[in-house]
């Protein structure tokens, strides 16, 4: 909003410039916003400060209330801006719960998780799981309308494995416990198993290629019923971390769709068919290696259902952009669909973006759900769960042990979701119990905490006048000055894909109101006007502090 004020007076003086020049002082006697005078000076053939000097003389401060000073030094014009009416302005905004709409409905699928239905979700899946779903609630709260994807890698060979398993080891029987639980032992047997014979894979190999290119009854029924347990289990979990998707898309289904496609690009001379009988996309002279489209005995890839899915996907949902979460290691792969998708003519592929993280490793390198070394996503929220009732026990001994266990589920998966958020999508993750575990400092059951209090403070205060103009203190001008930034933190976060900044940002109004509620007395203010006045400012930080825990998926507690 600052940048704003001060674009608009440089234009009133005929200074055609953006907000991106536009600096902020690294000190406060030095302004509130500067604007650098060095590309004018070099224009102009003059020095820096001569021009400062005449814009200030030039600028008419009085036609603009929010603007009390300017001041022409070291080549910048800094603006000085009159805190008072700014926070009138602001906290007025954020009671008025305004939200910005720059996606006027606009379509736009975020596809997301995507676990393999062979095993449980481990904690590396819970990465994608949670940046799709704040991705997904970043673009709700700017106003397009979101499509929640979750898309099953139901047909390859690891699914077939899980199945050849099942006949061999379980075969009519049904899962006890969480199902994708059950299936993960007959999926970690069947790897061990492999390892000492290797003809394991043709029983494999020779059910995908009855479910695939036969489809044989029998295959398909129990193939699909081995699916649909896995995504039960999956759901459940879903269902515990507060995760909800509109449509599940399965491989299987876009298969013959991506099969069009290939014959499609193998006419269009996209593709080749090698020596072996493959049919390959020629890419090497777009600087990106070949791949196989479709193997030699006539059955697909999962490069060949995302064709499908891709086409479909667009075709059926009218989509204005279409946005994959996932991992690096399938950086070359959305290269290779996004070019094969571009020669084969389609215009969508333009709206089409990768969004790319690294993984989550355990301290002792990667995981490996095959072998059965791996952290599973629902141990993880069972522990944090148990840790937090114990502490909510302690504080909260009167309330009822339902209750209890809603509270501790909400600081359990808040824990755990920012623990994953906070940390840039381009650094890996090493899992570490203490660092999930903790709560206290950069955490989510801190955030949590500053919102209670908020609530506790409000609940104390009962009734109250809102009052938005008040001589400032130091901490009620700077707990202002984070809450004004919202707007450009939620627009950086979904221009860039940085859920990151809005967990940055929480802690900031975190931490900024702890500032002011050890500086400040709330509810013992010097008079009725003060005392309004800061009650006004403690709900305006928790409306801004539940906006910004609910895009990153978290709950709030009501106390803790």
């Amino acid at each position: 909003m600052l940048k704003d004020e001060v674009i608009k007076i440089l234009h009133s003086v005929g200074i055609r410039t953006s907000k991106e020049v536009l600096e902020v002082p690294p000190q406060e006697i030095f302004g509130d916003i500067a604007f650098p005078c060095f590309g004018l000076a070099k224009q102009e053939h003059k020095n820096p400060q001569e021009i400062a000097g005449e814009l200030v003389n030039r600028i008419r401060i009085s036609k603009n209330p929010l603007i009390i000073k300017t001041e022409a030094r070291g080549g910048y014009v800094n603006f000085f801006f009159y805190w008072e009416k700014v926070g009138e302005k602001i906290l007025s905004q954020i009671l008025s719960r305004r939200k910005i709409n720059i996606g006027n409905r606009k379509k736009i699928m975020i596809e997301y998780s995507q676990p393999n239905p062979v095993h449980p979700m481990h904690i590396g899946h819970a990465r994608g799981t949670f940046l799709g779903d704040a991705l997904a609630n970043i673009y709700d709260y700017l106003g397009y309308r979101t499509i929640r994807a979750n898309y099953m890698n139901d047909i390859g060979l690891q699914v077939a494995r899980l199945v050849a398993a099942y006949k061999l080891w379980a075969e009519n029987k049904k899962p006890k416990g969480k199902p994708d639980f059950w299936l993960w032992q007959y999926y970690v047997k069947f790897h061990e198993e492999l390892s000492k014979n290797a003809k394991l894979d043709e029983k494999a190999r020779e059910l995908l290629r009855k479910f695939e290119l036969e489809r044989n009854k029998a295959t398909i029924k129990i193939w699909n019923k081995i699916v649909k347990w896995c995504v039960q289990g999956f759901n459940e979990s879903y269902r515990n971390l507060g995760i909800k998707f509109h449509v599940y898309f399965y491989e299987n289904e876009f298969r013959e769709a991506g099969k069009s496609l290939v014959d499609k690009a193998l006419n269009n001379e996209i593709a080749f068919r090698s020596p072996e009988n493959a049919i390959v996309a020629n890419l090497e002279k777009y600087g990106l290696p070949n791949c196989i489209l479709l193997r030699s005995d006539g059955t697909g890839l999962y490069i060949t259902s995302d064709l499908g899915l891709t086409f479909k996907k667009f075709q059926k949902y009218q989509l204005d952009k279409s946005v994959w979460a996932v991992s690096s290691q399938q950086n070359l792969h959305f290269k290779q669909l996004f070019k094969i998708l571009e020669l084969l003519d389609y215009k969508f592929v333009k709206d089409c973006e990768h969004f790319s993280f690294e993984h989550v490793n355990l301290p002792e390198g990667k995981m490996s759900s095959r072998e059965g070394k791996a952290v599973m996503l629902d141990e993880v929220i069972t522990s944090l769960t148990k840790q937090a009732l114990e502490e909510v026990e302690k504080r909260n001994p009167r309330l009822s042990k339902q209750k209890k266990l809603g509270i501790a589920k909400k600081i359990a998966v808040g824990a755990l979701k920012y623990s994953i958020l906070k940390i840039e999508p381009e650094n890996s993750i090493t899992f570490d119990w203490k660092q999930m575990l903790s709560f206290e400092g950069n955490t989510g059951p801190y955030l949590q905490y500053a919102h209670t209090r908020c609530l506790g403070i409000l609940k104390k205060a009962k009734k109250h006048q809102i009052v938005l103009f008040s001589k400032l203190s130091l901490h009620e001008k700077q707990l202002i000055k984070v809450l004004m930034n919202f707007d450009d933190v939620l627009l950086d976060s979904a221009k860039n894909y940085r859920p990151n900044f809005i967990c940055n940002y929480a802690y900031e109004i975190a931490t900024a109101f702890s500032n002011f509620y050890q500086n400040c007395p709330v509810l013992k203010a010097n008079d009725k006007k003060q005392r309004d006045f800061r009650l006004t400012l403690v709900m305006t930080t928790k409306i801004v502090l539940e906006n910004s825990l609910k895009l990153l998926g978290i709950k709030v507690p009501e106390r803790m």
